[in-house]
């Protein structure tokens, strides 16, 4: 028996890619364990600094853990710089949207090079299968990959490519399968999700780059047909929001300026598409999100913040914010401090600043001490606390759909549309309830 470990570090679209990445393995015959595998692989992440160490314990790890295995590296830390770790081998690019229906040549390639196979995994369309069948109350999916912003911490631009969306049939078609296999929240995934379909916004555009129209598949060309005719995400949300059994779905993460009407009409009006927005701030001061090269400034951000709540008055807005950015004087501090207070997010996660070295902002000058960037997140951190509290509470005494996500003892723990999580009495309800969507009284 051949067993596999993957260990995944950073946001949802690695564990995504690692999703699929398993469904590859146990199609190739390889079985999950948890140690001593003949096969382990870090989907590594690069966003930061801090996330590379993180990846390097990671494959120390794996290493520990599995002392007899095949060592594979993955993901983004591999795709920006060259990694040399003594019986590691690294893989050159990051894991592709999906894995082949079939790969005669995967025994071979797992005998000879390796791990040479994760390179040659395609977007083949013979088949949809969801990458995550355990472990996990919601399923995730992947409908886009890539960022052209370029902001100046961010290296993601240089692991992940230009803007790539998948086919609307292709993510419908997944979707479906998922919600056969009894998951009943849907939370859709992308480095940019906001901009899904814009890349391949013009079937002429998109045709006009190939060489010669013979070169062309049927499949791709319906694939870009499909995005062509309903390029938005609000578009895709429409269709995916009628699929049969799906009980709600949710946005991992969208940039503010990609929250356009259409969306927030839709949001407002469906009662499937969770009432929660992750949305970055990454600073509340206009000259330091000028440096970051942000494309909003602060009266921007505010401005479309009110008109989602009017829309939705308890909508939750969760963001990310980055402490410590060069230049970040202890006033500009102060400024996003009370600017967060204005906002009244429901949640905040808090970054001290660690940009990649190959990125612009870290070679600006005035980098900020450690210490002053650890104090500044630790006030954050507890305002956050003290928001998210002041958030839940006016939801106390009311009937909430929650998503089950553990079953402990005698009780359940479940993730509201909201963002939150609410304890309530089991009744009895066992490991199966998982990923089920059920009804409580939030006391």
């Amino acid at each position: 028996m051949k067993t596999y470990k993957i260990y995944t570090l950073g946001c949802k679209v690695n564990q995504y890619d690692s999703g699929k990445l398993a469904a590859e393995l146990e199609r190739g015959g390889f079985v999950a364990a948890k140690r001593n595998v003949n096969l382990a692989i870090v989907n590594s992440c690069a966003v930061t600094k801090t996330a590379i160490i993180k990846s390097g314990r990671m494959v120390a790890r794996a290493k520990k853990e599995n002392p007899k295995a095949k060592i594979a590296l993955a993901g983004c830390w591999p795709k920006i710089e060259k990694v040399n770790i003594k019986g590691v081998e690294v893989g050159k690019k990051i894991l592709s949207f999906r894995p082949p229906s079939r790969n005669p040549d995967f025994e071979a390639a797992n005998k000879t090079s390796g791990l040479s196979w994760l390179r040659q995994i395609s977007r083949s369309d013979d088949e949809v299968k969801p990458a995550m069948t355990s472990g996990r109350s919601r399923y995730f999916i992947k409908i886009q990959d890539g960022c052209e912003q370029f902001c100046s911490y961010c290296i993601i631009p240089y692991t992940r490519g230009k803007l790539k969306s998948r086919g609307e049939k292709e993510i419908i078609a997944e979707i479906k399968q998922a919600v056969k296999n009894g998951y009943q929240e849907v939370v859709l995934s992308g480095i940019h999700l906001g901009l899904w379909g814009k890349d391949r916004l013009s079937l002429r555009g998109a045709l006009a780059t190939k060489q010669s129209p013979v070169n062309i598949r049927v499949r791709e060309i319906a694939s870009l047909l499909s995005v062509a005719r309903n390029d938005s995400l609000a578009g895709l949300i429409k269709k995916i929001i009628k699929i049969n059994g799906l009980g709600r779905v949710r946005l991992s993460s969208i940039e503010i300026t990609e929250v356009t009407d259409e969306l927030i009409s839709l949001m407002a009006e469906s009662n499937k598409i969770c009432k929660h927005l992750h949305i970055p701030l990454q600073s509340g001061c206009d000259s330091v999100l000028k440096r970051m090269n942000r494309p909003y400034d602060t009266k921007y951000f505010k401005n479309k913040i009110e008109k989602i709540r009017r829309a939705m008055p308890d909508v939750a807005i969760t963001t990310d914010v980055i402490v410590g950015f060069p230049g970040e004087t202890e006033k500009d501090f102060r400024d996003t401090e009370k600017f967060i207070k204005q906002i009244k997010f429901s949640r905040l996660h808090v970054f001290p600043f660690s940009a990649h070295e190959k990125t612009p902002a870290a070679k600006m000058p005035n980098q900020i001490e450690e210490k002053t960037k650890k104090r500044r997140a630790k006030i954050l951190r507890e305002l956050g606390i003290k928001l998210e509290e002041d958030y839940k509470k006016k939801f106390k005494g009311r009937e909430l759909e929650i998503v089950i996500e553990q079953i402990k003892q005698n009780k359940i723990i479940g993730k509201t549309e909201y963002y939150f999580d609410v304890e309530a009495k089991s009744k009895g309800m066992g490991e199966g309830f998982i990923g089920k969507i059920i009804k409580v009284k939030n006391n």
